[in-house]
């Protein structure tokens, strides 16, 4: 009994180590060694946290190149298109940037131009005057004559008066009105054509410079002149007559 006591005593005297205290602290060492790692883990891997927290991660710095952004494409599945891609740069309406006419070529040019031949009046040193053409261009249009007519009141050009050429038509003549019929050409004229400072050589060749001009069309073998819409007898006070339809043979 003595000994049995003894031990029994002994064993009182030493405190018991507590085995489950032991497996606590062991589980929350573990625990927290565990979410120290995962704390690395997602550290590391900022898109992985960038993707759980989209509106707390801090902007990134403009690195100049262009943002991009990628619009979903919302249409049926197994359409194999690729989703539109926006590399930040305006897009250009019709309206933004015109489309340029087209240039317009010499070739082109040339079509809005016929040549007229025109007549003027040469002076020789003799004081002989006889009839001289020159080619013009011309715009092109629907009436030709009048167009012609007109270019030769204007008088001859610069380059024209190099070929001593002149012009007898009174200066302020203009034409008002111009029709064809029968192979006469009906030309009327302003008030001013009726009066020239030259006299009578001064008339005839003025009314030549018109026959001739108008003449170079082929539906056109004479001409009738018309003064402010009316037949006149006789140019000028000294009386040429241009009362009829003329044409080259009278002159």
């Amino acid at each position: 009994m003595s000994v049995s006591r003894q031990k029994k005593k002994l064993n009182d005297s030493n405190p018991r180590r507590n085995p489950s205290g032991i497996d606590k602290t062991t589980l929350f060492l573990s625990i927290a060694a565990v979410l120290l790692l995962v704390l690395v883990v997602l550290f590391l891997n900022r898109n992985f946290v960038e993707s759980l927290f989209p509106g707390n991660t801090p902007a990134v710095g403009n690195t100049g190149t262009p943002e991009i952004e990628r619009i979903a494409n919302d249409g049926a599945q197994g359409n194999s298109e690729e989703p539109l891609v926006n590399l930040g740069v305006p897009e250009q309406t019709a309206e933004a940037s015109p489309m340029k006419p087209p240039e317009e070529t010499p070739e082109d040019a040339s079509k809005g131009n016929a040549t007229a031949r025109l007549f003027f009046i040469r002076v020789s040193d003799e004081g002989k005057i006889s009839i001289k053409s020159v080619l013009r261009p011309v715009p092109s249009s629907g009436s030709p004559l009048t167009t012609s007519i007109r270019a030769l009141l204007e008088g001859p050009r610069p380059n024209e008066l190099s070929n001593d050429v002149l012009s007898l038509i009174p200066e302020g003549s203009q034409l008002i009105g111009a029709r064809i019929e029968g192979g006469v050409a009906f030309l009327d004229f302003n008030e001013q054509f009726r009066f020239n400072a030259l006299g009578i050589e001064g008339y005839k060749s003025q009314v030549e410079q018109i026959v001739y001009t108008a003449t170079e069309f082929p539906t056109v073998r004479k001409v009738q002149f018309l003064v402010e819409g009316q037949r006149i007898e006789y140019l000028g006070g000294e009386g040429f007559w241009v009362g009829g339809p003329l044409g080259r043979e009278d002159f």
